[in-house]
């Protein structure tokens, strides 16, 4: 064993002359059992270590060595080198209060307990503590004790504390449990609120059972594409003389109406933005929102019947299928809608006849990918978006192919003149979008799908089994084509299509519904938030609720949410309502609430803004879009009575109109190069780059990387 020893650590005399100066007192917590002997237990057991009296006293260091050097307390060096204090000496600070309060003189106290034990604030003790010439940061107990009411007593300073800070958290424990009542009680008000609202709605909602459905057959015709379904319906129509062709897009209605009107039978046309009114017609071809079922003729028909579901648009198809008044109503669509239609029907006893039809060309998947570049004549390409359209166009006329194209954006004007080049065989290919499988008449052999996936307005997502049939479908057009044929341009591709094509379609299960004034009425707030608050209390009949879902009001409600609560009062709840029913998308909606403003101001609406007199690219063809949006926005306008006053230039407009849609169809001809460029370097960007910046100028401007 090596290292220094101490012979006092062992000497027991040394320890016998400490217990002359420790007293008597054993100190609280130290325990002698009588086989525990030696004047070094004794010693430890009558003195507390620094440290331990500090504890028992509950000071602080600084306290304590004044207390020593005031000769309120007294230290000794035990034989071991720790320095001890007398129990008796701690014991009598501890129990006697005035010597307590000497000791504790120097104690730091927190302003911000004085301020708690004064209520007031921290700063109001601050300013305090400043005048009566103490430190306001680090005051002493004894230069505040008793100062503006404070206790006399250290220790009665922090009971006086404590109970402060317990009062305070039993007034904080019983306003959150006043809050959690009163927020349990709003809770259950608007609960309350709520049910009875919707209850209200509930009786208000359309009634479509009456006495006259026994005088009513609603015709189901289910069938795949080209199976004769629409032709069926219309002879019927013909023969009933006076009734409504109801479809999803204009140029649909524009087709039947341009059909009928050939065959000597006199038809109208009737859409959001136009009416052509011909002399002597009692039947009208119009998109299905324009129908007014009070005055339904003697037939109707309901063409794409399957939009129904359609989040957007389906509440149209539900309120002409369930209120037309006409003796006769056709309802076309995939066989998929039949089991929703027979429940619908049921829940207003309506009677129903169903018509099977088959398809009346054979179609089949290819067994083998299809070369972009050698795709046959009259072959419909699909892809999903504007931009891949307009970037497949420019790369197929490179290859020398000639092109059509149609897409959702492009005017029905120019879709008509594009579908018609090549349903004439002036162009081999036909690039289209799901718009395509809306019924629109496309002589083609061929369907080409370029992409399997489609931004759904919330998502990218993989084609389903009904979006494969119903385009594919196009493929094979009775009296024009032996037969028809489906692929893909890549082998991954064309596995997908073959597997979705013979796949069964799960049948439909809701239609949709929209509010109507009388109903938002009776909803409190600002009119987006009527309009959020009928969507979120699917206020739908007990007898309806397994076949009706609320529509997708959102478009609705970023209009509404435009005008203000006096704004709605001005225009009054049912022009308000109509004013967000026109038809809008993100890039025209300015245009829509500076022409709502000129009606506010009692003034003429804005005309659209100017496109340039020829398209050179994409950016400007995107641009003549818009402003043909925001001439069917003033068009929109200028077809209801409430507003038409407001229109004096729809005459002109509507040439205008006419005029940019034939600069597209132009452009479109002229072959120009459609490739978006980069924003940085206007270099073409390659097909499906999926951003506006090329990867070279990304690389120079974000990786300092040089070229």
């Amino acid at each position: 064993m090596t290292g220094k020893t101490t012979p006092e650590i062992h000497n027991e005399s040394a320890w016998d002359e400490m217990l002359l100066i420790t007293g008597a007192i054993i100190r609280p917590g130290a325990v002698l059992t009588p086989d525990m002997a030696g004047s070094r237990l004794l010693v430890q057991a009558r003195s507390y270590t620094f440290n331990a009296a500090r504890k028992r006293l509950d000071i602080s260091k600084a306290s304590l060595d004044k207390a020593v050097e005031a000769g309120l307390l007294h230290t000794f060096v035990d034989p071991e080198n720790q320095m001890r204090l007398p129990a008796d000496m701690v014991e009598s600070v501890f129990t006697d209060p005035v010597l307590y309060e000497q000791v504790v003189a120097h104690e730091k106290v927190e302003p911000r307990e004085i301020a708690e034990v004064l209520d007031l604030s921290y700063s109001a003790v601050r300013r305090r503590l400043e005048k009566a010439g103490i430190n306001r940061n680090n005051p002493r107990w004894g230069e505040v004790r008793g100062q503006w009411g404070l206790p006399e007593t250290l220790r009665g300073f922090y009971e006086a504390l404590a109970d402060r800070q317990r009062q305070k958290r039993d007034e904080k424990k019983a306003k959150q449990t006043d809050k959690r009542e009163k927020e349990r009680q709003k809770r259950e008000d608007e609960r309350r609120r709520r049910e009875e609202l919707r209850e209200k709605l509930i009786e208000a909602f359309p009634a479509w059972e009456n006495e006259d459905r026994v005088n009513q057959t609603l015709l189901l015709h289910v069938g795949p594409p080209n199976s004769g379904k629409t032709h069926d319906a219309l002879s019927r129509l013909v023969e009933a003389g006076r009734g409504w062709y109801l479809a999803p897009l204009r140029l649909l209605a524009f087709e039947i109406f341009d059909r009928l009107n050939q065959r000597g039978v006199f038809c109208n046309l009737l859409t959001g933005e136009e009416y052509i009114d011909i002399p002597g017609a009692s039947i009208t071809a119009a998109t299905i929102e324009m129908f007014n079922p009070l005055h339904s003729g003697d037939c109707v028909i309901i063409d794409e019947a399957q939009m129904l579901t359609d989040p957007d648009r389906g509440w149209a198809w539900t309120r002409a299928m369930m209120q037309a008044q006409s003796p006769e109503i056709h309802v076309i669509g995939p066989p998929q809608i039949q089991q929703l239609v027979e429940r619908m029907t049921a829940a207003a006893d309506i009677p129903l006849g169903v018509v099977q039809h088959h398809r009346l060309a054979p179609i089949k998947v290819s067994e083998r990918p299809w070369m972009l570049e050698k795709l046959p004549p009259r072959t419909i390409l699909v892809a999903f978006s504007r931009r891949m359209v307009l970037e497949l166009k420019t790369k197929l006329e490179r290859f020398k192919r000639t092109v059509s194209v149609v897409y959702g954006t492009l005017p029905p004007e120019v879709r008509r003149k594009q579908a018609d080049r090549f349903a004439a065989g002036e162009t081999e290919i036909c690039i289209a979008t799901d718009a395509v499988g809306m019924g629109l008449n496309l002589p083609a052999d061929y369907v080409c799908f370029y992409e399997v996936e489609k931004f759904d307005g919330r998502n990218s997502r993989r084609l389903t089994p009904g979006e494969v049939q119903q385009i594919g479908g196009r493929a094979g057009r009775f009296g024009y084509s032996q037969a028809g044929e489906i692929g893909a341009t890549n082998r991954h591709n064309l596995e997908t299509i073959r597997e979705l094509y013979y796949t069964e379609t799960p049948d439909l299960t809701f239609a949709r519904v929209a509010p109507v004034v009388d109903e938002l009425e009776m909803i409190p707030g600002s009119l987006a938030e009527r309009l959020q608050e009928w969507a979120s209390l699917e206020s739908i009949p007990a007898a309806l609720r397994s076949v009706v879902k609320t529509a997708d009001l959102s478009e609705r409600i970023e209009l509404a949410a435009m005008l203000t609560d006096a704004e709605v009062d001005q225009l009054g709840l049912e022009r308000a309502v109509r004013l967000i029913n026109a038809p809008t998308r993100k890039s025209s909606r300015d245009f829509w609430y500076a022409c709502t403003r000129s009606i506010l101001a009692a003034e003429p609406m804005p005309v659209p803004p100017q496109p340039p007199r020829k398209i050179d690219d994409s950016e400007e063809l995107d641009f003549t879009e818009t402003c043909i949006a925001c001439a069917d926005i003033y068009l929109w306008l200028s077809q209801r009575q409430e507003f038409m006053a407001h229109a004096p230039e729809a005459i002109d407009i509507r040439s205008r109109r006419v005029e940019w849609s034939m600069q597209i169809d132009e452009a479109l001809l002229r072959k120009i190069n459609m490739a978006r460029r980069c924003r940085e370097c206007r270099k073409e960007l390659p097909p499906g780059h999926p951003y506006t910046i090329c990867d070279r100028c990304y690389a120079s401007r974000y990786l300092d990387l040089e070229f």
